[in-house]
């Protein structure tokens, strides 16, 4: 079945292959999650690119990322930051009618979009590399170098996510569903609500601090590349409007405590950080917690790991936090 199921993905990476100016194309299949994605090589002059479908692998996954307008705001960033050198990212292909994002339907699912772009050749970041103090500085920085792009850009509109007050509001009342699927008990519903209250008033402080623009919003370990120029990091597909400081707590997130504080040096090195900025991210950080379980929380096949984490997470982080203890190295 399995097998079956892979095929079938590979035949949609051939039609859709079709639509694109490339004579050879080696297919390999990567993964089905929020998008299905591919590599391809040209096997005529052997230039590798990422292909992704965008299709989710489950409803909760899908969002404004997804839709035309949202992809093609993707498209424009991972233009920009190409054209300034601010970052090494994923360069936009575009298809056969010049276009950065192509339009495929299936007789399975329907109407979808696909993307195609740059292959970075290196190493997903495993944390084990032997100068990985030298790695996580370096993180610091580019997350700076993106944020700083952000503030300086004269950038449109685009359609993407906001991470902000009122996205916590939808998830406090999103989240009451994890009562009724017995992912956690109403103490601890009521735990991660009053913390996400908190949080949505440190919120009105950052606003005060011009501390908003665009983010990443999705940094983890898989999307950071070891490269020999160094890391970078892929993997726009959950980026929009949301405070500088949730970068930093995502990344924060990945990282074993010890090295904590050599991403904040990195990133302090080019913005106007300050360790005082540290409780915010904690707080940052649980907002990205719980709006990662709403990816889930519906999908019974998947959500299985939000009960043990809620449990973690409520009992003790959430707790020390509220009284006011610091928790961001014991995340």
């Amino acid at each position: 079945m399995e097998s079956e199921f892979v095929d079938d993905l590979m035949h949609h990476a051939e039609e859709v292959l079709a639509l694109y100016s490339i004579s050879e194309p080696a297919i390999e299949f990567i993964r089905h999650n929020e998008n299905m994605t591919f590599k391809v090589t040209d096997t005529s002059d052997d230039k590798q690119y990422l292909l992704r479908i965008h299709k989710p692998a489950t409803a909760g996954l899908f969002g404004i990322q997804h839709t035309l307008e949202g992809l093609k705001s993707e498209m424009y960033l991972l233009q920009g930051l190409s054209q300034k050198n601010s970052l090494r990212v994923q360069k936009p292909s575009v298809n056969r009618a010049g276009q950065f994002v192509s339009e495929y339907t299936a007789n399975e699912f329907g109407s979808c979009y696909a993307t195609l772009l740059e292959w970075i050749e290196g190493s997903t970041l495993t944390l084990q590399e032997d100068n990985i103090g030298q790695i996580v500085f370096a993180l610091g920085e580019k997350l700076a170098d993106l944020h700083h792009f952000s503030r300086e850009s004269a950038l449109p509109a685009l359609t993407r996510p906001v991470y902000d007050a009122a996205r916590i509001d939808s998830a406090i009342e999103e989240l009451k569903y994890g009562i009724e699927a017995s992912l956690y008990s109403q103490e601890h519903y009521e735990i991660i609500r009053e913390v996400l209250e908190y949080v949505k008033g440190q919120l009105r402080d950052l606003d005060a601090q011009q501390e908003w623009g665009l983010i990443h919003a999705d940094v983890q370990l898989g999307n950071v590349i070891i490269t020999n120029e160094g890391p970078c990091y892929i993997d726009f597909g959950l980026f929009g409007y949301g405070y500088y400081l949730f970068d930093l707590g995502s990344a924060s997130s990945i990282l074993p405590s010890e090295l904590r504080q050599t991403l904040l040096l990195g990133y302090a090195s080019r913005s106007t950080f300050t360790f005082d900025q540290v409780r915010y991210i904690e707080g940052l950080i649980f907002m990205d917690i719980f709006i990662s379980y709403l990816f889930f929380i519906h999908d019974f096949d998947r959500n299985g790991w939000i009960k043990e984490d809620a449990a973690k997470v409520c009992d003790t982080l959430c707790r020390d936090f509220l009284a006011g203890k610091e928790v961001y190295y014991s995340f």
